[in-house]
């Protein structure tokens, strides 16, 4: 595994330490033992931004995970199914502030991709676990546009696989 991804992987599960350690309740426990089928239930129908905050520190807690996902969420850059977001007050979408489905706070948590989508889920979420950018899912983009991104993240991800 390239030194910077793993590097990237370990500040996420810090994050992880910090973003829910300091709680009394099971919330740390929950996270680690989510079921693939809840992640997907996340991934692709809850409108709850709690849950989708939660999937990278899960798929960056075990290598089988991260191994499975990853590609998964590279073939879902191109998926435009809108799902919607609730429970976000303390985010900003810079797509949804131009569509009034948000409110500005510069106090918020900024996030460029529009996670109201699959692919932008996505994109958020490769881009939280390899620090890398290849471009914003945006509402409105092009296959075109989408399918250059994806093929960006597969030039990535073949860095990751180990030649023999």
């Amino acid at each position: 595994m390239p030194l910077p991804f793993k590097k990237q992987i370990n500040l996420v599960n810090k994050e992880f330490q910090v973003a829910y350690g300091m709680r009394l309740d099971s919330t740390m426990r929950d996270i680690r033992n989510y079921k693939p089928e809840q992640i997907d239930q996340f991934l692709y129908k809850n409108k709850d931004y709690e849950y989708i905050f939660r999937i990278p520190f899960w798929i960056a807690m075990d290598s089988a995970r991260y191994a499975k996902y990853i590609p998964e969420l590279i073939l879902k850059l191109t998926d435009t199914t809108y799902i919607g977001l609730t429970n976000a007050s303390d985010v900003t979408i810079w797509a949804r502030l131009k569509t009034g489905q948000m409110t500005h706070n510069p106090l918020n948590y900024q996030i460029d991709d529009d996670i109201y989508t699959v692919a932008g889920r996505a994109s958020w979420i490769l881009k939280r676990l390899s620090k890398n950018e290849f471009g914003i899912i945006k509402p409105g983009l092009k296959e075109k546009e989408l399918l250059t991104i994806q093929k960006q993240w597969i030039k990535w991800l073949n860095t990751l696989v180990i030649q023999k």
